[in-house]
Parts: structure tokens; C-alpha cells; sequence
């Protein structure tokens, strides 16, 4: 029987996941494309993600209780179908790991420059695999209870409006043109990426027959205008010629709060934020568990096993110099996995009759 978890739970398991270490730099990324427009890419880019749920939806309202690596052995065949998912599990490991060099990179630039890399990863990769191993409804509280973290990322940013904002840095509205506005939105895509975790979790959830396209359409509509804010107050906070070169503006806006009580609220916010950046590893190894088994002993033992492959890409990773090339076939890899393969399995899924009675919205 399937560990179960609640539509609530669900959502935060969406959005944690989603919600990592790319908003950070995120901003100076998308305005040396669509400048001061950039806040507009992100809302283009959860549309378009929108769109990717939608397809999730109608594939998965077909067999709600089966998992994305079940449908794909059903839909596909027992060797297709098992060799398709050993290509998901090793999507997400690799994934996972990108995630950790990223995370290892940015601790060692703010806070701890002069900590070994393989000491930081070890616990990260521990941490992640301690949680990750134990069951998905373990899993989905922790996330509930961390997301509580937001509040207080979201008062800390109200702050930053005692600075000096310039709201002439965003006008006149569409002044990019459409064609920077849908390439920042490209790069806001990749940024916004862990919604795929639905296709995973959607079948744990309690009586996920209605009412589940609207969850994972707030679950979307909450991240992106999350980065919309975060890009928004970042596009006024700093001038185009400032912001561009900087590599995490977002940490940039705080670096400059002093108050009496507190300081350095860069570190502080930084410190929070280590939270969803975990987060977001400790989703993708499980995800990675869940792609080759639903068995929960094996699960576990998959968990432990992706946590050392993630432990020595992410430590190789951490020794390169530039990881950009990596990075360009991890995100061919993305539209190939999240988009192209679920697109493809629910074609087919409309050639299969199923039992299954689900209510529309």
C-alpha cells in the first residue's frame, strides 16, 4: 500500500522543490536579456509551465494511482518502459548533483570561503539522503513546516524598500520587445524547474480525483509570482548597468541593510535560504528512488546509492572551472525529460482504455 499524503502537503512538496538556488541569480541573468522587462519573462515562463501541468494532468487524471515510472512501463512496455525510467533515475542524480556544486559554490563565495568543498558537500549530500531515505509522508511534513521560512524571506525583503527605488527602471513596459521578452523567459524556464516532482507525488495523494488541476495550478501560480516579486524588487533596487555583472543580486539587495539589532542581513537571508536549497536536492533523490521502484526497502537502499553517485558528480563538478557546457546539455535534457516524454506518454495514453472514473477539475 502506498504511503499517502494530503493536497496541502502536496503543494508545498511543489513548491520547495521549485523554489531553490536559481532564484538567486536569476535576475541579473534574464536583464542582460529582456532588461528592465525581465519581470514579465517570469510571468511568460509560469505560463508556459502552466501549459506542462496541464499535459501532467491529462495524463496522470488517466491513472491516478500510478507513479510517472508505472504509467511509463504500462504505456511502453516492460524494456522500454524500465529503460526509460533507469534514464529518468539518472537524470535526477545528475540534476541533484548540479544542485549541490551550486550550493557548495555560493557557500564557499558568502559565508565560508575557506571550508574544503568536499566538506561541504558531504553534509549536504548527508543531510539530503537522511531525509530523502524515510517515507514520502515524512518527507512532505518537513517541507510543510520549512515553508514557513518564506514569511520571513518575504518580510525580510519588504526592507529593502527603505533604499532607494527607481521604478523608471521598468518603464516604459514591453520596451524590449517580444523577442528579448520570450528569451528571458527561456532562461526563467530553467530556473523555475522541480514541477516534474508532480508526476511523482501525484498518485500518494488522498483522493486525488478533483480538485487537482487547480492544486498544482496554485502551486505554480505561487512560484512564479514569487520570482516575479523577487525579480521585480531587484529590477528597482539596482540600476541596468549595476545589476547585470552582479553574480546573486538578490543577495545584493540585503548586503546593504545595517539595523541596530542585526547585521549582515545578506548571511541571515542566505542562512534561511540553505533550507529550499535542500530542499530541492532532497526531492530529486527521492524522485530518483521512486523512477526505478515503489518498494519502500528498495527505495531506500536507491536513496543511498544515488547520495554517493551525487556526492562524487557534484564534488568533479565543484573542480571545474566552468560548468556552462553542462549546464546547456543538462537543460536539452530537461525539455527532452519534463516536456518531450510526458507529452509523448499521454499520446499514447489516449489509445488505452482504462477503469479508472476521474472528475475533471
Amino acid at each position: 500500500m502506498k504511503m499517502t499524503i494530503s493536497r496541502t502537503q502536496l503543494f508545498f512538496l511543489i513548491i520547495k522543490t521549485q523554489i531553490g538556488i536559481g532564484l538567486l541569480s536569476l535576475p541579473s541573468e534574464i536583464q542582460s536579456i529582456a532588461n528592465g522587462d525581465s519581470w514579465i519573462s517570469v510571468l511568460l515562463a509560469g505560463a508556459l509551465i502552466q501549459i506542462l501541468l496541464f499535459v501532467y494532468w491529462r495524463l496522470l487524471k488517466k491513472f491516478p494511482n500510478e507513479t510517472l515510472s508505472e504509467i511509463t512501463n504500462r504505456l511502453l512496455g516492460r524494456y522500454l518502459g524500465k529503460t526509460i525510467n533507469l534514464v529518468y533515475f539518472g537524470f535526477f542524480v545528475f540534476i541533484a548533483a548540479y544542485a549541490c556544486s551550486l550550493y557548495v559554490q555560493l557557500i564557499n563565495t558568502w559565508m565560508l570561503p575557506l571550508t574544503p568543498g568536499w566538506v561541504l558537500l558531504l553534509l549536504i549530500v548527508g543531510t539530503s539522503v537522511y531525509l530523502a531515505h524515510d517515507n514520502l509522508r515524512v518527507i512532505a511534513r518537513f517541507f510543510v513546516l520549512a515553508s514557513m521560512l518564506f514569511i520571513v524571506l518575504l518580510l525580510l525583503s519588504i526592507l529593502n524598500f527603505k533604499n532607494d527605488m527607481h521604478i523608471t527602471n521598468i518603464l516604459p513596459l514591453g520596451h524590449s520587445g517580444m523577442l528579448r521578452i520570450f528569451k528571458g523567459s527561456d532562461k526563467t524556464f530553467f530556473s523555475m524547474l522541480g514541477f516534474e516532482v508532480t508526476l511523482f507525488f501525484f498518485s500518494h495523494v488522498q483522493d486525488n480525483k478533483k480538485g487537482m488541476f487547480t492544486l498544482i495550478s496554485l502551486a505554480n501560480c505561487f512560484v512564479t509570482l514569487f520570482y516575479t516579486y523577487f525579480v521585480f524588487i531587484c529590477l528597482i533596487g539596482f540600476s541596468p548597468k549595476a545589476l547585470e555583472p552582479v553574480n546573486e543580486p538578490v543577495l545584493f539587495l540585503f548586503k546593504g541593510l545595517t539595523f541596530q539589532l542585526f547585521d549582515r542581513l545578506d548571511l541571515i537571508f542566505l542562512t534561511i535560504w540553505s533550507i529550499p536549497m535542500t530542499a530541492t536536492i532532497v526531492s530529486y533523490l527521492s524522485v530518483a528512488g521512486k523512477s526505478l521502484t515503489t518498494k519502500q526497502g528498495a527505495y531506500r537502499k536507491l536513496v543511498w546509492f544515488s547520495g554517493g553517485i551525487v556526492f562524487v558528480a557534484a564534488w568533479y563538478l565543484t573542480t571545474i572551472e566552468n560548468v556552462d557546457s553542462f549546464s546547456k546539455w543538462l537543460e536539452y535534457g530537461y525539455l527532452i525529460m519534463i516536456a518531450a516524454v510526458p507529452v509523448l506518454l499521454w499520446l499514447a495514453s489516449l489509445l488505452v482504455k482504462t477503469n479508472e472514473k476521474v472528475e475533471s477539475v
